[in-house]
């Protein structure tokens, strides 16, 4: 009885530890999320999941009061959990920007019913409501935010998609509202990056590329036409994207405007695809002579050219792209090496413009070569690697081969320089002074031996440029130039999102934020230049795709030399079957009989050939992802059990010692 009666007590012990143990354990969740909300542990190399200190020091920098309205329906998080997860993720993220601001940031938090002043509210603020069903019924997931003139700030929806530029979305809207005066930058484009005349005006949809929309979002942009004899005041950083066709009127404009103090942000490129392609729709007319842009004469004055023939490549950094053989029978994967996928090793460390990118996508680029004169200081920003060369721009003209550009490519000594910062003291390109005012034209020619006659107004200001005319710098000169206009396009760097119609989207490479770091460390608003890269971190496989590359190597000069006496065989085959004389003959000779058959047998042989050829560059491909396979699958569980056998060998030969002893 005595042990029946010890045994029911341990029972009931056993079972109140149990319940005690579950009380214990969820006072310790509830405990943990209230007290340690907060808390990360960020093991990433690159701290992707810690509040940036560009952040913490936005957050604790206001000087006025910032309201921030979370709009989160609940309804998203009982139907699509994983979306209820980044809501509380994105919560957690405007906490700690509360947190940190000592106050001055308000946090509220509301859940939008259908027909409730809640909804109201969102809807005035210009929230994205998304319907869910039939009945009407809406759902939001945006935020808004006020300072205390009340300026508004929206992130219209949280798209998952952009989970990598949450923190500088949020951190963005912050710094707008603590910063509302924002600075003036000038904008001189030959391409319609602001979108159609019908967009610009407001009564067509929004087609600006997401780049200019994203500048619009940070600065106050001002439009410049390309004849602009003069930089408006107020603007401090002129941005040029392809300026073609410049009047000596605006070059000697941007002179001035250089020597001054004043910052210039340019993108020239000897062949712009994105233009290419445009103009060469049937339904868009016939294209023009040339897609290129170029400073010759300021890019000389300062110091550097970009070479108007020459294309810049990288065999190491080019994209693969499939392209079909000469065969046309089949589609093969080749590095195009003018599509170039620039990662760390090309992009500046020592630039805060360029410190944090990982990765940017460029196509079809020229490069800068310094001159013997050069009169500023030229520091790269972007660069191939050291096996950059170049390609003649004429490839590009018409249909382009990729094949054809892989051959023509030619290695260059050293990396070429894709994009550079210009600073120091320069020369005028304008020794003379400004450009002589044109005469003016009322139909008459003036007599011989007379001078045009110009209008006095046009003759006053042109005096008035002469007497305030600079021969050299006044002050330092900050120039940024970049030998692409491709890369601000939206498919060279983002994956367009379904939610807006495609205006926004998930960055796959850090153009934009190249592009945006550069102006705003130009206007000296550089306070969010390291969060636009968090989230971007590319790990490319270097070591991989040099061996592929290597395996590659030793097949295409066979390849290739296969592939051009295929071509000549074929050639000279269809000159002897389709032969005047041979028509005019009934019975071909013995000799053309003969040679007819000959050049089928080496047109069937050469085929053959290149197929063997192809098929063993195949096979060492595939060898090597599987010889790679078979090292990330196996190798590392066969290591994990080799150590544990010595481990367990150790132990034992341990305890057999102190048996022993």
């Amino acid at each position: 009885m005595a042990a029946m009666e010890r045994s029911r007590q341990r029972g009931l012990f056993a079972r109140l530890a149990l319940v005690l143990l579950a009380i214990l354990f969820l006072a310790g969740v509830t405990l943990t999320d209230r007290l340690l909300r907060h808390a990360r542990l960020d093991l990433t190399e690159e701290g992707a999941f810690t509040l940036a200190e560009d952040s913490k020091r936005v957050a604790s920098s206001i000087d006025e009061p910032i309201v921030l309205r979370f709009y989160f329906s609940s309804r998203i998080a009982r139907e699509i959990p994983q979306v209820g997860v980044y809501a509380r993720h994105v919560r957690d993220l405007l906490e700690e920007f509360a947190a940190i601001s000592d106050g001055k940031i308000e946090l509220q938090v509301f859940d939008p019913e259908p027909f409730t002043d809640a909804e109201d509210r969102a809807d005035a603020f210009g929230l994205q409501g998304l319907p869910v069903d039939r009945t009407g019924e809406r759902v939001f997931f945006g935020l808004a935010g006020t300072n205390s003139t009340d300026d508004v700030e929206l992130i219209p929806f949280f798209d998952e998609a952009r989970e990598r530029d949450l923190e500088y979305d949020i951190a963005r809207i912050v710094h707008s509202l603590a910063n509302p005066e924002r600075p003036a930058v000038g904008l001189i484009t030959g391409l319609p990056i602001a979108g159609s005349p019908m967009s610009q005006s407001g009564r067509g949809q929004n087609d600006a590329w997401t780049i200019y929309n994203l500048l619009l979002a940070a600065v106050d942009v001002r439009q410049i036409i390309s004849t602009a004899t003069s930089v408006p005041e107020g603007i401090d950083v002129v941005v040029l994207v392809h300026p073609k066709h410049l009047t000596d009127e605006t070059l000697y404009a941007l002179d001035q405007f250089v020597l001054r103090g004043g910052k210039l942000l340019v993108f020239v490129d000897p062949h712009s695809e994105g233009e290419a392609q445009n103009v060469q729709d049937p339904r868009r007319g016939r294209p023009p002579a040339g897609f290129a842009s170029n400073l010759g004469r300021l890019f000389e004055a300062w110091g550097i050219e970009m070479p108007a023939g020459e294309l810049a490549g990288d065999s190491s950094l080019a994209r693969r792209v499939q392209v079909p053989d000469r065969s046309q029978t089949r589609l093969m994967a080749v590095d195009y090496p003018l599509w170039l996928g620039i990662d760390r090793r090309g992009i500046s460390r020592a630039d805060s413009i360029s410190a944090d990118l990982s990765l940017l996508n460029i196509a079809s680029p020229g490069h800068f070569r310094l001159l013997d004169s050069a009169g500023a200081s030229v520091t790269p920003l972007v660069t191939t690697s050291k096996d950059g060369g170049t390609v003649p721009v004429s490839l590009l003209q018409g249909p382009v081969d990729p094949l054809a550009v892989l051959h023509a490519f030619k290695p260059a000594e050293e990396p070429l320089v894709l994009a550079a910062r210009l600073s120091g003291e320069v020369e005028s390109a304008f020794p003379d002074g400004p450009p002589e005012p044109k005469a003016k034209d009322d139909g008459e020619q003036a007599a011989e031996g007379e001078e045009p006659e110009v209008d006095e107004e046009a003759r006053a200001a042109w005096e008035a440029l002469k007497a305030a005319h600079l021969a050299r710098s006044a002050a330092p000169m900050d120039v940024i130039a970049v030998a692409d206009v491709d890369m601000l396009a939206d498919p060279m760097w983002m994956v367009a999102s379904a939610l807006d119609g495609g205006r926004t989207g998930q960055a796959v490479a850090d153009n934009a934020a190249f592009f945006l770091n550069a102006v705003e460390n130009m206007t000296g608003r550089d306070d969010l230049v390291s969060l636009r890269s968090r989230g971007s971190f590319q790990r490319p496989f270097t070591l991989v795709d040099d061996i592929r590359r290597e395996a590659e190597s030793k097949h295409r000069a066979k390849e290739k030399e296969l592939l051009d006496r295929l071509e000549e065989a074929l050639q000279r085959l269809n000159r002897l079957e389709r032969d005047p004389s041979s028509e005019e003959q009934v019975v071909m000779t013995t000799a053309q009989t003969s040679s007819l058959k000959t050049l089928r047998a080496d047109v069937i042989r050469l085929r053959r050939e290149l197929r063997d050829v192809q098929h063993r560059l195949r096979r060492d491909v595939e060898a090597l992802t599987s010889r790679l396979e078979l090292v990330n699958i196996a190798l590392v569980p066969a290591l994990v059990a080799i150590f544990a056998v010595v481990v367990a060998y150790a132990r034992r030969a341990r305890r057999r010692t102190a048996q022993g002893g």
